[in-house]
């Protein structure tokens, strides 16, 4: 699997990104369609998708594979294009997902750099969710119950293992 990510890790001004999808016509060809990073969430995004390589570098104890994964996600974070593509407050592919995944990133980093994010990032999930009326969607991906749990997580430091069914953790 680590493999197949580096095969499809691409560069960019901005740093290193992940395509969202890989049709059958991109692996035909062995190049994406995608021509840059998209939205950076949790689910298909940088952020996931670096979160899922520093764990797997953890897990094989592979330094530089973790250095890439947390220079990408660095990268991603300070990215204003990219982070401007997040318009929602929810744990799929909105605020509450970059903060749950930049929280988790920041307990197994190497370097303070996604702790040091961690405040601007709650103070915009924060924002955001004043702006989202709670009946609007309920649910844990896309609602308010995972705004709740990633607050309640932050707010407590511990996740109850929520995080596990994303594998963020």
């Amino acid at each position: 699997m680590c493999r197949w990510m580096d095969r499809w890790s691409q560069e960019a001004p901005a740093g290193a990104w992940w395509p969202e999808r890989i049709t059958l016509h991109d692996l035909r060809t062995g190049k994406p369609s995608q021509t840059g990073p998209l939205r950076p969430s949790w689910c298909y995004g940088t952020p996931g998708i670096a979160r899922a390589q520093q764990l797997a570098a953890l897990a094989l104890g592979d330094t530089a594979r973790q250095k890439r994964a947390e220079d990408a996600f660095a990268s991603c974070l300070a990215d204003p294009l990219q982070i401007a593509r997040i318009t929602d407050p929810a744990l799929c592919h909105g605020w509450a997902g970059l903060l749950a995944t930049t929280w988790h990133t920041a307990a197994d980093a190497a370097t303070p750099t996604f702790t040091d994010r961690l405040p601007h990032l709650l103070d915009t999930l924060l924002a955001q969710a004043r702006h989202s009326p709670p009946e609007d969607l309920p649910g844990l991906v896309e609602g308010t119950a995972g705004v709740a749990l990633t607050l309640h997580t932050l707010a407590t430091g511990t996740s109850g293992g929520w995080p596990a069914c994303l594998l963020l953790n």
